[in-house]
């Protein structure tokens, strides 16, 4: 096992090397890189270390004797990880039993057949590219490390394949008087379709103001794919799961009236549905863009809840319409407040519920997905809306995607040679320091030999 002294010689390098560039009037910023880029090193060279010398434990092992036979030896494997690319060797091995053939170190690594990517490695892409597109993704995960830059391809099935690991059922639940529920869509270029819908849902117990303006305990979830009473399903299942139902006198539902948000009152118990005021502003503002004398008066009857005047003054508007273009404006806002008056009652009684979901949207699916023209497949879209709900809950995404990876087994073969190793370099370093006080050149003063001993002393002791 030599992972140790790899360690104690890499580290004396890299003091080497500092020295040298600090004598070449290096920069603070060139100092960084030389350090990333020898540490990354170190760490490749201990994988290989570790790799191999578990390679060798598997050969001398009486258990795999009786199961598996040496088929190959010093078998190469190339693979990228977050330090570079890694090569080692390793053995090839035939079961007895069910003549299956296996690179054992593999298996106990968890590195899959024919990868050549890194688990790990595959989680920081996923995570970068979040952010940015898929070649900017690799760009930036590279940029110390020229080694690392994959295809655009190779971050997109990273993406494809991303899964989120299960809720975890909370110790305690919650208890709260007011629930909130506010969901919308955006929508997304899909390959092949004429467009999806990217749908947010996110439960929060309300708003509050300090330090700074913001929702308290939300929890988003997205989809693509999910139909609505599955989706509606799954946020259900997280609020019986996290809340203590008994204890909430009112759940609130805001949205901008589409159907499948409406739904929702279907599988909420008890829930109230109320329209979203900017989106019923909107529809306002389009029905009355060539009559603004009547928009005062209509919000007017929308504060009073008067449906009668609401509509009067929606037929002024379409009386005055000289347009098709126009009148199919009123009349659209003249369905669309007619469809959702509960709504739009529910919101008058409630004046102290509101809705961001449009702003949520914005921040969390558009700026990624939709802001710029691009177009994805399906299952990248739905994997991304993900990914982004996974940020916004802050979580991380890098620990979703290992802890979804086929589980390897626990490695504590190479754990006594480790503590050996570890327990002889402590002996070494404390060899000669306990009577350094003995010495008359420690006890002089400061001069340039008692220097040189001190830190030969400190580095190791032989």
């Amino acid at each position: 096992m030599e992972i140790i002294r790899l360690v104690e010689a890499k580290i004396l390098s890299v003091s080497e090397k500092i020295l040298e560039a600090l004598e070449d009037g290096c920069t603070y910023q060139d100092l960084e890189t030389h350090l990333k880029k020898q540490f990354d090193q170190l760490g490749c060279e201990i994988l290989k270390d570790f790799l191999e010398s578990l390679d060798q434990k598997q050969l001398a092992s009486k258990v795999r004797k009786r199961t598996w036979t040496v088929v190959k030896r010093n078998e190469s494997k190339e693979i990228l990880t977050p330090f570079g690319r890694l090569i080692y060797e390793r053995s090839y091995y035939l079961n007895k039993e069910s003549k299956n053939y296996c690179y054992l170190v593999d298996e106990k690594a968890g590195i899959t057949p024919h990868s050549r990517v890194s688990a790990s490695l595959k989680a920081e892409l996923s995570e970068a590219c979040s952010g940015m597109s898929y070649e900017k993704a690799t760009l930036q995960i590279s940029r110390y490390n020229p080694e690392l830059k994959v295809s655009r391809q190779t971050v997109g099935n990273c993406v494809q394949s991303f899964k989120a690991k299960p809720l975890s059922e909370p110790k305690e639940k919650r208890r709260v008087q007011e629930l909130y529920i506010e969901a919308d869509e955006d929508h997304v270029k899909v390959r092949g379709k004429k467009g999806a819908q990217a749908r947010l849902i996110y439960v929060h117990e309300g708003v509050a103001v300090e330090p700074r303006r913001h929702l308290v305990n939300p929890r988003y979830f997205t989809t693509l794919h999910k139909k609505p009473e599955e989706f509606w399903t799954e946020v259900l299942d997280y609020i019986e799961a996290h809340y203590d139902l008994e204890s909430v006198s009112a759940i609130y539902l805001s949205g901008d009236g589409a159907p499948w948000i409406q739904a929702g009152q279907e599988y909420i118990p008890g829930s109230v549905y109320i329209l979203d005021k900017f989106h019923l502003s909107k529809s306002i503002l389009r029905a009355t863009a060539h009559a603004p004398e009547l928009r005062g008066l209509i919000h007017r009857g929308i504060r009073q809840a008067d449906k009668q005047s609401v509509m009067q003054h929606l037929a002024e508007a379409l009386e005055l319409a000289e347009t098709k273009s126009r009148q199919d404006r009123v009349c659209a806002t003249i369905s669309y407040i007619d469809n959702n008056w509960s709504g739009i009652e529910a919101a008058v009684e409630n004046p102290h519920v509101g809705c961001s979901a449009e702003g949520h949207v914005s921040h969390i699916l558009s700026a990624r997905m939709s802001s710029r023209p691009m177009a994805w497949s399906l299952e990248g879209a739905e994997s991304m809306a993900l990914i982004r709900s996974i940020q916004a809950n802050r979580e991380s995404v890098r620990d979703h995607y290992l802890a979804m990876q086929p589980a390897a087994p626990v490695i504590t073969e190479l754990r006594k040679e480790v503590k050996k190793s570890l327990k002889r370099l402590q002996q070494r370093r404390s060899v000669g320091r306990e009577n350094n006080n003995n010495a008359p050149l420690y006890r002089a003063g400061s001069n340039l030999t008692r220097r040189a001993l001190k830190g030969l002393n400190d580095i190791t002791a032989v």
